[in-house]
C-alpha cells in the first residue's frame, strides 16, 4: 500500500491508497484544497470541519445535477437509436414491397412470354 501526502486548507494528511493511485490522489487532493480555498474565500475560515462538510455537499450537489444530466442525455440518444431503428424497419418494409412488386411483375412477364412462345 503506497502514501501520499495532501495539503487540505494547510493542512496535512496522511493517506494510503492502492499502489499505482498515487498520482489521482495528488490531483484529487488538489481539487478538493481547490474547493475548500474557494468557500474560505467565500465565507472565510469558518473551520475545517464545516468547510469540509461544504465542499462534500457542493460536490455532491455537482454530482447530482452530472448524473442527471447523464440520465437525460441517455434518454435522448435511446430514444434517436430507437426511432433510427423504426425508420430502418419502415425503409426496410418499402423495400421488401417494392422488390415483391417486382419480383410479381417480372414473373408476369415469364408467364406471358412462356403463353406467347408455348403456343407457337
Amino acid at each position: 500500500m503506497a502514501k501520499v501526502n495532501i495539503t487540505v486548507n494547510g493542512r496535512r494528511y496522511a493517506l494510503g491508497c492502492d499502489d499505482g493511485e498515487e498520482e489521482r490522489l495528488q490531483v484529487l487532493g488538489q481539487k478538493l484544497d481547490g474547493r475548500i480555498k474557494e468557500l474560505a474565500n467565500q465565507f472565510g475560515q469558518i473551520g475545517d470541519l464545516r468547510l469540509l462538510v461544504m465542499a462534500g455537499i457542493t460536490m455532491m450537489d455537482e454530482l447530482e445535477d452530472t448524473d442527471s444530466l447523464v440520465e437525460q442525455k441517455a434518454e435522448r440518444l435511446a430514444a434517436d437509436v430507437r426511432k433510427a431503428s423504426e425508420d430502418a424497419v419502415n425503409a426496410a418494409r418499402r423495400e421488401q414491397g417494392i422488390a415483391a412488386k417486382s419480383l410479381v411483375d417480372a414473373a408476369k412477364k415469364i408467364e406471358r412470354l412462356a403463353e406467347k412462345f408455348g403456343s407457337d
